[in-house]
């Protein structure tokens, strides 16, 4: 996807054009217009491929016509250096950068009198840079509005944080009907990705069981869904639904043009696991022996030690939290307890499995 643009008032906008549309994220999007029309920073947060990118695009194109100067997206995954980011934004927004000019004062020179939505997609490697930059354009820019997509809010004032939920899945405990099935948003978006691959493919009584098992045990992760929906060019929904424990070597072979990380499920976890701290890693791989999340209480009482000090066990959490890869529930009923997401699980009980294995041979 480009990011350069024209100079604005000849365009208005670069986001580009979609081949599949958005499915089951109806409600979301009628909130995120509610929060975006009284919000001059929203981030969109969550776990890899859960769909942060897509919601995002989709609710830029919505809200195009609030925006006389445009919508501008800057895709900052490529960029591995974080002084590039202000140079990125420019060259989006069309603003050419003057010798000797802070490209950041150039920004807020330019920008001062326009109304546009800003959209800075994959912030979380570079959270220092994006947060100085967008504090600064929002303090000088009264009319620029921005939406940011990161695993990992920028924490900085004013800002409204959006986590994005994996899609609803069904309840395997109440087998629902296939009228139901049809409905709900994970089985429509693995259906019509299936569709895709194998044309006769038709959610029915016979495989409905199967397709709610795949939909549930992948977490209604919309990645997950469309990776495995891929599988359908070879494999039944039966045969899916039986290799999901081996998810990380199933679930490859995503869209040549995507990025790296969005072509496989271990890579958009790897991606996220690499970003953490070493006492983060070995909590989260801790956390995995718990298949049906945990309390706070039992969180310190099992994954203190070595390493961790149960007092750390708070903080290191609410840092998971924050990074989007542990779920804390919101029942009230629950106690606040914690989750991970079963991919989450798994690739993390593959991570402490590797550890363990490691330990042992230097013992």
């Amino acid at each position: 996807m480009a990011t350069s643009a024209a100079p604005l008032g000849t365009v208005r906008h670069n986001l580009p054009a979609f081949l599949t549309r958005v499915i089951g994220r109806e409600r979301e999007l009628a909130d995120l217009q509610a929060r975006l029309a009284d919000a001059r920073l929203l981030t969109l947060t969550g776990v890899g491929g859960c769909g942060k990118t897509r919601l995002a695009l989709e609710l830029a194109r919505v809200v195009m016509d609030h925006y006389r100067d445009g919508v501008w997206l800057v895709e900052l995954a490529p960029l591995g250096d974080a002084e590039l980011v202000p140079h990125s934004v420019a060259a989006a927004v069309g603003v050419h950068e003057t010798a000797g000019q802070p490209t950041i004062d150039a920004l807020g020179t330019r920008l001062r009198t326009r109304r546009l939505l800003l959209v800075l997609d994959n912030c979380e490697h570079l959270l220092e840079a994006c947060a100085r930059l967008v504090d600064a354009l929002l303090r000088t820019c009264p009319d620029v509005h921005v939406l940011t997509t990161s695993r990992e809010t920028l924490g900085i004032t004013g800002e409204i944080a959006w986590r994005v939920p994996s899609l609803a899945v069904p309840d395997l405990q109440r087998r629902p009907p296939v009228v139901e099935l049809q409905r709900n948003p994970a089985v429509r978006l693995f259906t019509e990705r299936a569709v895709a691959v194998q044309p006769h493919f038709v959610l029915s009584e016979r495989n409905s069981a199967a397709v709610a098992e795949v939909c549930a045990r992948l977490d209604g992760i919309p990645l997950a869904l469309e990776l495995a929906a891929a599988r359908m060019a070879v494999l039944s929904v039966d045969q899916l639904a039986t290799r999901l424990d081996q998810c990380f070597r199933l679930l490859t072979g995503g869209s040549r043009t995507a990025l790296p990380r969005h072509q496989t499920l271990r890579a958009a976890l790897d991606w996220s696991y690499e970003l953490l701290t070493e006492s983060e890693r070995c909590l989260l791989n801790r956390l995995a022996v718990f298949a049906g999340g945990s309390s706070l209480e039992a969180a310190e009482a099992v994954c203190a030690g070595e390493a961790i000090e149960q007092q750390d066990v708070l903080d290191l959490l609410g840092r998971l939290v924050n990074k989007s890869l542990v779920v804390a529930l919101e029942d009230p009923d629950c106690g606040g307890r914690h989750r991970l997401l079963e991919p989450v699980r798994r690739y993390a009980h593959e991570q402490l499995k590797s550890f363990l294995i490691a330990l042992t041979r230097c013992a």
